[in-house]
């Protein structure tokens, strides 16, 4: 009768399950277990003002002696345009290329039992992405070349690159049960530790293993070789996050050669590069233009003017909201910590706030907003300096209790949400933040060595605020600093961008800004006489103040193109984006595919529709022998407390890891029911 009890009950009942909450999991931990396949993975930037080129070569080596079908998740930049796939085997060099989502699966599965080598690369998130790899024998090395460009980011005076290597472990909320996988879903592959639900269907896809590192061993290396061509004179290059090797190359002072100071470090965090203009040449205005299949594609920057009246600046009711869950064990919490009484201590006497701490609930300092007294803030430093980081990561809640506060008409309603932002189920939070946000803005900051960004900046943007991230506890202060003067400035509101000729346009419409951040738009704009000018007008209005800009914009080189440009592939990307936001509006994520295939197809991007693939032509495999399929793991994100997760050298499928959860689950029924039968 316990046995049946127990199988129901994990099969049909599995609770939320996350990495490190063990009381809840059902999902096998194992540490410090060998695995077949070696990784190591080099990065080549081309930096040339707004746009970097990113070739990410991946080098799988098997060292077993079986032959092996690899499956590694691992993450991009959220804003990545994912174009270029190669595969290397010994002399061959196999070009990939992207197809509908289940034809590529179905040329990779012919491939896979043809005993060819292949290579399958799947977008999960828009930043995570899962590679498949077919058939490689006992001792082979294969080489993946991934080609993808991202947008180099400014905010108050500061160029920043932000590139991922791992992961922080997923919080996968909702009830576990297979009918949660949907039809034609189901994959081949290692899975990984973590059940589908209803509100993360994929789960087993986006939980790969993840150990540490043994004692003076590198898990995953990484090297780096970066060109940055600035296009100004620069006060400084930099990293928060490593060591770095800068210099300047002979005759060309406006560039950069980087390299790692170590030259290989382990992939255990996200790599930051920042530079910054010399004082007085920061721009005020950029612009890029291309040309491509008869149509000019735009992308400008402009500089709003700097204006405050300090009569324009409103009481605040500030809703503080941090993360205490276990994935923000260890460097983490303590960075939220600080960042959280930084917030606190910049409230003045009209203010007003409350402090909320979630992991696997929700629970409020004050019963509402209290004034922003001596002794209030007091009492929130208090249960700050107490919190403590353990459970799941139920972020829903969180932020349904933070909107149903509703401020005064007096006060300007805002809520920072300090969290590592690990969960699965964006999707759904994002349609929250879209239904219960009312008045209020949304400003996220991104805590620790490897935060889900995609969710993060998201979040803020559907929540009319802005994104602020930290990585280490030195940047607290300057990167803190920043968000908090944008909370006590007024915003250049009513931004209208007005285009010599109807165009398209990303975004749709030019959200509010805050103080330092510039107004970013890409355009597709159709052919115009040649000796008319392209004359943009942008407008807005600060603190009471209209403002008014004028740009015309430059004329495309004739230089012939190979392939789709950059800026034209930046132009779909947003355009997907764009497409992938109406649909978490909606609240059904999967409504814009309609919509998006096109257009992936046409500026030849991975989408959630769009896959890569590659296959050698010549079988390597012989029939008598199999391949078993395995995982590579990943990393811990530096500084972590959690342990190792995942299936290192599984061949098991889903059904495998319920049996084995439910063998666990029985034993321990079992011995509570033997020890209730003692105490009896």
């Amino acid at each position: 009768m316990v046995k049946k009890i127990g199988l129901w009950l994990l099969v049909c009942l599995c609770p939320a399950t996350w990495a490190d909450e063990r009381e809840h999991s059902g999902q096998l931990m194992l540490e410090g277990a060998g695995q077949a396949m070696h990784l190591s993975s080099h990065y080549r930037l081309q930096i040339q003002g707004l746009a970097a080129r990113v070739e990410l070569t991946q080098t799988f080596k098997n060292t077993s002696q079986e032959w092996v079908n690899a499956t590694y998740v691992f993450p991009l930049p959220e804003d990545s345009a994912v174009s270029r796939l190669t595969m290397t085997v010994g002399k061959r060099v196999i070009e990939g290329e992207i197809q509908e989502k289940q034809q590529a699966r179905q040329t990779f599965e012919a491939a896979k039992r043809a005993g060819k080598k292949a290579t399958l690369i799947e977008q999960q998130r828009p930043n995570l992405f899962r590679q498949q790899l077919a058939n490689v024998g006992p001792g082979e090395t294969v080489k993946i070349i991934l080609g993808y460009n991202q947008q180099v980011i400014y905010d108050a005076g500061e160029f920043r690159l932000r590139l991922p290597t791992t992961l922080t472990p997923r919080y996968i909320p909702g009830i576990s049960h297979a009918e949660f996988q949907p039809e034609g879903e189901v994959q081949t592959g290692a899975s990984g530790w973590a059940l589908p639900t209803a509100e993360v269907p994929d789960a087993p896809q986006i939980t790969p293993p993840q150990w540490h590192s043994p004692a003076g061993e590198i898990l995953n290396p990484m090297t780096l070789d970066v060109h940055l061509d600035a296009g100004m004179p620069l006060a400084q290059v930099g990293s928060a996050t490593h060591k770095l090797a800068v210099q300047t190359p002979q005759g060309a002072p406006l560039q950069r050669e980087i390299s790692l100071a170590a030259g290989k470090v382990e992939m255990d965090r996200d790599l930051e590069l920042s530079w910054r203009a010399q004082p007085g040449k920061s721009p005020v205005a950029a612009q890029f233009v291309t040309q491509w299949q008869g149509d000019r594609y735009a992308q400008i920057l402009l500089m709003p003017p700097q204006q405050l009246d300090s009569e324009q600046v409103l009481p605040r009711e500030l809703i503080l909201v941090v993360d205490t869950s276990g994935s923000m064990g260890g460097t983490s919490i303590e960075q939220a910590r600080a960042s959280a009484l930084m917030a606190l201590q910049q409230l003045a006497e009209g203010d007003r706030f409350n402090l909320l701490f979630f992991a696997s609930d929700t629970r409020a300092v004050f019963p509402q907003a209290v004034v922003a007294s001596a002794d209030n803030k007091a009492i929130a430093r208090q249960a700050l300096q107490k919190m403590r980081a353990g459970g799941g990561t139920e972020m829903h809640g969180a932020l349904a209790r933070a909107f149903a506060h509703k401020a005064p008409e007096s006060h300007l309603q805002q809520v920072v949400f300090v969290t590592d932002g690990s969960v699965g189920n964006e999707s759904q939070l994002l349609n929250l933040i879209h239904r219960e946000l009312g008045q209020a803005r949304l400003f996220t900051v991104a805590i620790g060595s490897a935060p889900n960004r995609f969710f993060m900046r998201r979040a803020a943007e559907f929540g009319r605020g802005s994104f602020t991230e930290i990585a280490t506890a030195e940047q607290v202060q300057a990167r803190m600093q920043p968000l908090l003067s944008k909370l006590q400035k007024p915003v250049v509101s009513n931004v209208r961008i007005d285009w010599p000729q109807p165009v398209q346009a990303f975004p749709r419409q030019v959200p509010d800004l805050y103080w330092g951040e510039p107004v970013q738009v890409i355009a597709k704009l159709p052919p115009w006489p040649s000796r008319s000018d392209a004359r943009v007008v942008v407008s807005g209005e600060s603190a009471g103040l209209r403002w008014r800009r004028e740009l015309v914009l430059g004329m495309p080189s004739d230089a012939e193109q190979t392939g789709v440009p950059v800026l034209a592939q930046r132009f779909g990307r947003a355009q997907i984006a764009f497409l992938e936001d109406e649909a978490y509006r909606a609240g059904d994520s999967e409504s814009s595919r309609a919509e998006i295939l096109p257009v992936a197809l046409n500026y030849q991007l991975m989408s959630r529709y769009t896959s890569l693939v590659a296959v050698d032509k010549t079988p390597t495999r012989p029939e008598s022998q199999a391949a078993r399929d395995t995982a590579v793991a990943n990393a811990m994100p530096a500084g972590s407390q959690m342990r190792a997760v995942g299936y290192p050298q599984t061949a098991a499928g889903t059904l495998w890891h319920w049996l084995l959860g439910a063998l666990a689950l029985i034993g321990l029924l079992a011995v509570q029911y033997r020890g209730g039968r003692h105490a009896g």
